[in-house]
């Protein structure tokens, strides 16, 4: 792992529940942890790509400060975050990308705890299904990114992990 890994994909793509299996290891934020008193009371959803954009200009001033450059490596659970503020990550960055197949990643959306997810519940499956959609264009675009294809765990789905 590099000093400062994103973790983006779409919702319900399994982004936190992998991270949640490396907190015991390593250091990890999500990016909707760090809104979420900010925007799950009310449930706003405007603004937050944005917000998620400008979050990802601020680890990268902290955690790349050459101050800061001795710390344990930080894996960003990113989800949704613009390329444009993604890209192109510096030498001591990697992004991953989590896209499981369509038909297992439809299944896991819709399976998703309710109450449980890192932004509320995610019940927008147009918005959802245009990122991933997106997502899926990343490597012929050469954006330089690692996709992870990690085991389906048919266990997990419906579970808060």
């Amino acid at each position: 792992m590099k000093r400062l890994t994103w973790l983006v994909g779409p919702p319900g793509a399994g982004k936190s529940t992998w991270a949640n299996g490396l907190r015991a290891g390593r250091r990890v934020v999500e990016l909707n942890a760090m809104l979420a008193p900010l925007v799950n009371p009310v449930r706003m959803s405007k603004g937050i790509l944005h917000a998620n954009g400008a979050l990802v200009r601020l680890v990268r001033e902290l955690e790349l400060h050459p101050d800061n450059r001795a710390l344990p490596p930080l894996l960003v659970v990113g989800g949704l975050v613009p390329e444009d503020a993604l890209f192109p990550p510096g030498e001591h960055e990697e992004v991953l990308l989590l896209l499981p197949p369509r038909e297992r990643w439809e299944e896991q959306l819709r399976r998703r705890p309710t109450g449980g997810g890192s932004s509320h519940e995610y019940d927008d499956y147009a918005y959802a299904t245009q990122w991933y959609e997106r997502f899926t264009t990343w490597s012929s675009r050469g954006l330089p990114c690692t996709r992870l294809d990690l085991p389906f765990r048919p266990e997990l789905l419906g579970a808060v992990a």
